[in-house]
């Protein structure tokens, strides 16, 4: 797990918990009203001082012991249901702890799903799935290379962290397939609960100018995400403007610090082409062979072939 995320998910539930014990103590007070549920209170607190006392005095205190057994039992087991009833709680199965027998409760894992979800950057891509993909339906030149793709890149979410190949460049002209590609592959990420982020080229190109233009001091929180996110997905490489000392710069610096980690790249352009906009230092890095896989898609618009 993320451990950014996974203490942003452990700080989510101490709210909650929080929130629900003060809900609890202000349903408990509402229940002391309640004279089946007063009448227990007062008995185990006479119980209690039964017990204290022969405690104190050395007598025989199993009886005591039990009947304070029974009755917190049957306490409990009026309060978790009237409590329950109230919906006091998100999760009635971990009561908002997040831990169920030593283990996350399924909702932990939810919820720190959807943390990962909401910092990953996903709402900038079109929603779809890899069990949306209907491309072998689609009439198109690229219906046979496009299915393959798809088969790879869920292959690829199956097998994180071990895959033969930690980078993967995708090159092809717009409306090809690219976008929905990424996206399938995005959500099946954060669905396994993989730390995976998305950034448009332009988007990227911001973040470096800004950490360029930035004190020193502050410039970390910048790159931050970028470094430590387990899968970097960066969409339409090529598309963004050459600011002079910004973008090649830290482009370079970027794949550099990101070796052994898991990056994908969507381009519009072809390897020549990228060689000419970014030179050597980066096009080295992104065909490494041994660590990088790139494929290329040619075909049809299928935005057009879609609105016909």
């Amino acid at each position: 797990m993320d451990i950014k995320s996974l203490n942003e998910t452990k700080k989510i539930f101490t709210e909650r918990r929080a929130t629900a014990l003060e809900k609890c103590e202000k349903q408990k007070q509402i229940l002391m009203q309640n004279e089946e549920y007063a009448s227990l209170v007062k008995q185990i607190r006479l119980n209690t001082l039964s017990l204290s006392r022969a405690l104190a005095n050395g007598d025989d205190c199993s009886e005591f012991e039990k009947l304070d057994k029974q009755l917190n039992k049957k306490l409990q087991d009026y309060e978790s249901k009237i409590l329950n009833n109230a919906n006091i709680y998100h999760c009635p199965t971990c009561k908002d702890t997040g831990i169920v027998n030593g283990k996350y409760c399924d909702c932990f894992i939810k919820t720190y799903k959807q943390v990962l979800r909401n910092k990953s950057g996903i709402n900038a891509l079109p929603v779809f799935t890899f069990k949306d993909n209907k491309i072998s339906t689609i009439d198109c030149k690229q219906s046979k290379n496009l299915s393959t793709l798809y088969n790879s890149m869920y292959k690829y979410c199956n097998e994180f962290p071990n895959n033969k190949y930690k980078n993967i460049i995708l090159c092809g002209k717009a409306g090809v397939g690219k976008s929905c590609l990424l996206s399938s592959t995005l959500n099946e990420l954060l669905d396994k609960g993989i730390n995976a982020q998305y950034f448009t080229a332009f988007h990227l190109n911001s973040l470096f100018l800004k950490y360029h233009t930035t004190n020193f001091n502050e410039r970390d929180y910048i790159f931050e995400n970028l470094l430590e996110t387990e899968v970097l997905i960066i969409d339409d490489l090529g598309i963004e403007p050459t600011i002079k000392n910004v973008t090649i710069e830290y482009l370079t610096v970027l794949l550099s610090e990101r070796a052994g980690k898991h990056t994908i790249i969507a381009t519009n352009l072809s390897p020549l082409e990228l060689q000419n906009k970014y030179g050597d230092r980066v096009f080295s890095r992104l065909t490494n062979k041994e660590t990088n896989k790139l494929l290329y898609l040619e075909g049809d618009d299928l935005r057009h072939i879609e609105n016909k």
